[in-house]
């Protein structure tokens, strides 16, 4: 309990460094994995983005196999797919997607549907999208996502610095494209909920590394200045002060998300809430994983190249200190070093016997504070 008690106020002191490599591996493992499946498999997609035709047969008694025969009269590409739902009124359907060539013979389909259920005409609803519609839908969802990636890494940027942006925008495409191959290998079809659920992720994969990184920079700006601790020491720090929101955040996110799909799916039969929850599920997942082990190892990569880190790690060797040791040392206040720790204990000033001014409990670069000024008489 006192363990989980100390990652819950961020005192732990993970080496999240040790991880680095083996999780680079995977990473590149899948997303190589990913690029390979979307271009040997494809994508399957939706009739919203090629075209097609959506038949919806009220019906308790009527089944997919019915279903098939009916539709293999019209072609091998006439249905696709065939999926049982319930509707939130109570009311069983069976619902098909396939391509027909022309809307006459989308209404010669319906006909057919409706004799073999032994239904009215007027009873069976089709929804037709037409090619160039779903080029539309394409276009839009291609250019939405131009346009958000620039906008962000300019901000990003601005807000923060270019190497942190950088690394930001690989991490998103790290997860865009792990997601999208998730997809492919298991042929799951990408739909426009599906879009906007990439698109959500996208947040949510930023948010995370956001918070990293606002914490990387507060951090950065204290403890840079002491000469004492490497970019990556920096970083380690960071990590693991914000681990706990990270985990929590992610936690509380997936709840509902996995709820959506579950309710959604599984239990009303509803692929518009199916589609956009298992993308945002995988999204989540993925983005949480990013945040840490790409966004966040990039960015030490890039910032231990600069010349003032760079300055730092030849100080610390030349006093004998280990620059590859991050562990964090800064929190024990009589100057001894931390347990296990290779490196000098940071010096603090202490008060004098019988002097009312109580000692110093926070590292402020080592120095003490300027004396208060006296009040004049």
């Amino acid at each position: 309990m006192n363990s989980l008690s100390k990652v819950y106020r961020g005192e732990n002191d993970f080496n999240f460094q040790r991880s680095w490599i083996p999780l680079g591996i995977v990473s590149i493992i899948l997303v190589i994995g990913s690029i390979l499946s979307i271009a040997v498999q494809g994508v399957d997609l939706s009739i919203d983005f090629e075209g097609g035709s959506i038949w919806e047969v009220p019906s308790k008694t009527f089944t997919t196999d019915e279903a098939t025969t009916v539709l293999d009269t019209f072609g091998t590409n006439a249905g696709e797919k065939y999926q049982v739902a319930t509707t939130t009124d109570g009311v069983r359907l069976v619902r098909i997607s396939g391509r027909v060539d022309t809307i006459e013979e989308s209404q010669k389909v319906v006909a057919a549907l409706a004799e073999a259920a032994n239904i009215d005409v007027t009873e069976v609803a089709v929804t037709t999208v037409g090619p160039s519609w779903g080029k539309d839908i394409t276009k839009s969802a291609r250019n939405s996502l131009i346009i958000f990636m620039v906008l962000v890494a300019a901000y990003i940027a601005w807000r923060l610095e270019p190497k942190m942006a950088a690394s930001a925008m690989v991490a998103v495409f790290h997860d865009i494209i792990i997601t999208v191959g998730f997809y492919s290998v298991f042929h799951l079809e990408v739909s426009p909920a599906t879009v906007i659920a990439f698109l959500t992720i996208l947040g949510y994969s930023l948010y995370d590394t956001i918070v990293v990184y606002d914490r990387l920079q507060e951090n950065g700006v204290k403890l840079t200045r002491t000469g004492q601790y490497t970019y990556n020491g920096i970083v380690r720090r960071s990590l693991n002060q914000v681990l706990m929101r990270s985990v929590n955040t992610t936690t509380v996110t997936l709840i509902p998300v996995l709820s959506m799909l579950v309710v959604g799916k599984y239990i009303f039969g509803e692929p518009t809430l199916g589609d956009f929850s298992l993308a945002l599920l995988i999204g989540l997942a993925s983005g949480a994983y990013s945040s840490i082990a790409v966004a966040t190892p990039l960015t030490a990569v890039l910032k231990e190249r600069e010349p003032r880190y760079k300055e730092i790690r030849t100080r610390m060797i030349a006093k004998g200190i280990d620059p590859n040791e991050t562990a964090w040392h800064g929190v024990n206040v009589t100057g001894a070093p931390a347990s296990g720790s290779t490196r000098p204990g940071v010096v603090r000033p202490t008060v004098a016997a019988g002097s009312s001014a109580p000692a110093l409990t926070t590292n402020i670069g080592g120095h003490p504070p300027r004396p208060r000024k006296k009040k004049k008489t």
